[in-house]
């Protein structure tokens, strides 16, 4: 044990990890070949990067127990370095240290783990409990809830991001038991929060549309009114506001604030009023008909617009013009910030703008920048346009020959495939024929394939093994992300800013936020296949190859920098595809392109000078003509020779030159 470590014991009776012993615990487990440990290869870098973590872990626990509000701090070792399996053998050890102060003036200290999914959540819970030798962990989450008594025995709780953000929802509400549940135990409060990930929803967003707002108010029969006239008034006059904002030309920018922070100055409860709506039979009265699965889908309809009006009232709200829709809207931070000693372990911290925008709410702790190397791993980028959802979903049928074919000329068969899409073009390239037959995707003449939605990508083990990764199509992000992430962290702004919203150096901040927000998407995408797999002590995985189509543009540039940042070492090369087939270019109409090649249509078989031709449909000059002719991709000359017709240019000075026309 540290001299630091024994002092800190001695400071706050604490039961602490030591963060060296801890990286020796790891490396141990991380070098032993499996059942008993992964049989991977360490190096000074990850005992490095492992102590910071232990140091990390340790420092909140002793901030935690001392009182003392901490910072989220935010670790960003790379993928592969062993984020989870960290947290895994650092609560182990915990736990058997708790053990060991039973009887004496230690204090023990409670876990809280936080991952994305419930099958890692089980993963963890059996991992640390097989590493401690005994039952230590409960999960608790909608598979598998833990008891209060169980909640309150055990040394570590693991749940996942959407079970820790609902319990800061229900805080909101003054229920305060399922939070209380999750951070007190047998030994007082609990000191560590380890949260395995970026937490996907930091923010809450809620909107209306008119649309919504009116087939509600439509619905609303007339003895409700008499008995909500309060509620009803106030959904109405929200309503109106809405049109009067869409229909007005003194708001001719996509989004306007509404009301500022703290809220409308209208109370109105809205909660027996939802209560009373939820019990209409609207299967029958939207659609004559009874359908249970109808009346439940419109019922909930009602509540979330209902209760958006609701949280819109008691919040910042502003005006959003997206196409025909119109809405209002507002955010609020989803996550306690007064979780108890938080630690984020986010592999893509860099690119991550959420923490800048916590600014001394959190401490980004550097890492060792040469724990991971990933040379073997090649990017292959294509550029192009039309990568957004309803591109990729209207263009998907037509598209789909092009990608089979791009791919069969990039990879060969031996390969495993893991294909990144949107949710709706995975439906289409995994749907069977109509007689039964192979789905698009079954037909790629690999080893291997599988299929992930964004959405349903990040923190994934199932494509590990892949050797090939393939992004089509990208997370673009609605304008209001940006917005309302922006207002709930940093408060709600004016119009001046909705308009051109600035901050610190950034001149539009809401792009970089979604250009930062698509990296991060991207980056853990690519980082689902076997890229991850640590081979030898300088960090290098197996050969792995990435194929992506980005933009054309500065955010496609922007992506890629991020990727290589992410990834030092990786291999960048060009990808010869295009989603598209080049466009056909026509003469425009109307022009003395198109004047000319109608007029060769009307000619009989034979020459035509140009000067003749200039005359006759009235060109200015022959030189642009000229110029045109002797370029044989040119639309017009492709046009003039479909037609028969082909130049023949004079040959000396102020000789003639000819179209002529074949027979």
């Amino acid at each position: 044990m540290t001299p630091t470590t024994t002092l800190l014991r001695e400071q706050h009776a604490l039961a602490l990890v030591c963060p060296v012993e801890f990286a020796q615990r790891m490396n141990q487990y991380w070098t032993t070949l499996r059942p008993n440990g992964l049989g991977l290869h360490s190096s000074s870098a990850l005992m490095n990067l492992w102590r910071i973590m232990g140091e990390t872990f340790q420092l909140a626990t002793v901030e935690s127990a001392s009182g003392v509000q901490s910072p989220w701090r935010i670790l960003q070792p790379p993928t592969g370095t062993g984020k989870t399996q960290g947290a895994c053998v650092y609560a182990a050890m915990q736990t058997g240290l708790n053990h060991e102060a039973e009887g004496t003036q230690l204090k023990p200290v409670g876990m809280l783990i936080v991952t994305r999914l419930k099958e890692d959540a089980d993963t963890i819970r059996k991992t640390i409990n097989t590493l401690a030798g005994r039952d230590v962990a409960v999960v608790h989450h909608s598979d598998s809830y833990a008891t209060p008594e169980q909640l309150h025995a055990s040394d570590v709780v693991i749940i996942t991001h959407a079970a820790f953000i609902k319990a800061k929802r229900d805080t909101k509400g003054r229920d305060w038991k399922a939070w209380d549940r999750l951070v007190s135990w047998r030994g007082g409060e609990r000191y560590l929060t380890v949260i395995d990930e970026a937490l996907a929803n930091v923010v809450d967003e809620s909107h209306a549309t008119t649309e919504n707002l009116g087939f509600v108010i439509n619905l609303i029969p007339p003895e409700l009114r008499s008995a909500f006239p309060q509620q009803v008034g106030v959904l109405e006059q929200v309503h109106r506001v809405l049109v009067a904002f869409a229909d007005s030309d003194d708001h001719a920018s996509p989004m306007s604030m509404i009301w500022g922070e703290g809220g409308a100055p209208v109370d109105a409860d809205f909660a027996p009023f939802i209560l009373a709506m939820s019990a209409l039979p609207y299967d029958k009265i939207v659609y004559a008909r009874s359908s249970t699965k109808d009346r439940a889908q419109l019922a909930e309809r009602v509540a979330d617009t209902i209760t958006t009006v609701q949280t819109c009232l008691e919040q910042f709200a502003y005006y959003s013009r997206s196409g025909d829709w119109h809405s209002i809207n507002t955010a609020s931070l989803a996550v306690p910030l007064d979780a108890p000693g938080p630690v984020v372990m986010d592999a893509t911290a860099k690119a991550n703008f959420l923490w800048d925008l916590f600014e001394d709410r959190h401490r980004l702790i550097p890492v060792p920048s040469h724990a991971r190397d990933y040379s073997s791993v090649t990017l292959h980028v294509a550029r192009g346009g039309g990568v957004g959802k309803n591109t990729m979903i209207d263009k998907i049928n037509e598209r789909l020959p092009r990608i089979k074919k791009g791919l069969e000329e990039a990879i060969g068969p031996e390969r495993s495939v893991f294909l990144c899409v949107h949710k709706d073009v995975e439906a289409v390239i995994t749907k069977k024929s109509k007689n039964g037959g192979d789905s698009w995707v079954e037909k790629l003449p690999f080893k291997q394939y599988s299929v992930g939605h964004w959405g349903a990508v990040d923190g994934r083990n199932t494509w590990q093994d892949c050797d090939t990764a393939v992004i089509l199509g990208l997370p673009y992000l609605p304008q209001t992300w940006a917005t309302g992430v922006f207002c709930a962290l940093q408060g709600a702004q004016d119009d001046e800013w909705l308009q051109s919203p600035e901050w610190k150096q950034y001149k539009n901040v809401r792009q970089v936020m979604e250009q930062r927000q698509m990296s991060v998407s991207v980056i853990q995408a690519v980082n689902r296949i076997r890229c991850r797999q640590v081979v030898d002590a300088e960090g290098r995985c197996p050969p792995a190859d990435i194929f992506i189509v980005l933009p054309t543009d500065a955010f496609g540039d922007a992506v890629l920098d991020d990727i290589k940042a992410d990834m030092p070492g990786i291999k960048v090369t060009d990808w010869a595809f295009a989603l598209d087939a080049p466009k056909e270019k026509k003469p425009r109409i109307g022009s003395s392109h198109v004047r000319l090649i109608a007029y060769m249509e009307k000619q009989d078989a034979g020459p035509v000078s140009l000067s003749i031709i200039q005359r006759d449909i009235q060109l200015p000059s022959l030189k642009k003509l000229r110029e045109t002719l002797n370029n044989s991709e040119h639309p017009t000359t492709q046009a003039l020779r479909e037609g028969k017709v082909t130049y023949l240019p004079g040959v000396g000075r102020g000789s003639k030159s000819y179209l002529v026309k074949a027979a």
